[in-house]
């Protein structure tokens, strides 16, 4: 039926076809513009679809990064532990006690990211190309701040390290630490020298209680600058979507 009635129409309007050719809205030159149109917004999609995929892979870096961040700070409390393995089983339960809650915040910092990706993935689609670029680089950006601000702390857990095996440490242990010191780039020569005072000075009946006294108040820090890292955290996300 829809047949018939199409040819019907043709038959009927065949007779102005040559009069109306030029101004026909699916001439070829028309079409070819209409063509071009639908190429820009399949080619406009597949921007933003791009730019969406660029955002999932800097995501998993930054997944990757806090991966490593746990195995540094995890490493440096075992550094802890086997140190002084041989004193009191009290000295590894308290400082297994501080890697685990350490390692819970950092798995919240990686769930909070992915969370706040996750579910602003809409509003980034739905932004103009030029306006996904602008957060693709604010993505950036903030990463690159979280971590900047984990750093720090990675520094902040070494030095605490530096300081617990020094004050604490058999003479190996010392020796090995004092090693490290020396050619760690990122302290200063002010507290390079601070920390060489140790050196010569043997480390006698260690106390597991006067052990545990002094790297507790330490690690509390710790991990308090940790929590205040979290806190800031949708702060610091949120200026991705301004």
């Amino acid at each position: 039926m829809k047949l018939a009635i199409s040819f019907l129409f043709l038959l009927t309007f065949l007779k102005f076809s040559l009069s109306f050719e030029s101004s026909d809205p699916l001439s070829k030159e028309n079409k070819i513009t209409v063509n071009k149109y639908i190429k820009k917004d399949k080619d406009d999609e597949h921007s933003k679809i791009q730019i969406l995929e660029d955002i999932e892979k800097i995501t998993e870096d930054f997944s990757n990064d806090i991966n490593t961040t746990k195995v540094i700070v995890k490493n440096l409390f075992l550094d802890i532990e086997a140190s002084f393995e041989d004193v009191s089983d009290d000295i590894a339960k308290s400082v297994s006690k501080y890697s685990y809650s350490v390692e819970e915040k950092l798995n919240k910092i990686e769930g909070l990211v992915r969370e706040f990706i996750e579910n602003n993935k809409g509003i980034m689609f739905n932004s103009s190309e030029s306006k996904e670029k602008v957060e693709k680089e604010k993505i950036k950006k903030v990463f690159n701040l979280i971590l900047s601000k984990l750093k720090k702390l990675i520094h902040l857990s070494t030095m605490i390290n530096y300081h617990t095996l020094l004050k604490f440490g058999n003479s190996d242990v010392k020796k090995e630490t004092l090693e490290a010191v020396k050619n760690d780039d990122n302290i200063s020569d002010e507290l390079k020298k601070e920390l060489i005072k140790y050196e010569g000075k043997e480390n006698q009946d260690i106390k597991a209680t006067e052990l545990i006294n002094f790297i507790s108040p330490l690690y509390d820090n710790f991990t308090n600058k940790l929590n205040m890292l979290i806190n800031e955290l949708p702060t610091d996300l949120n200026q991705i979507l301004k």
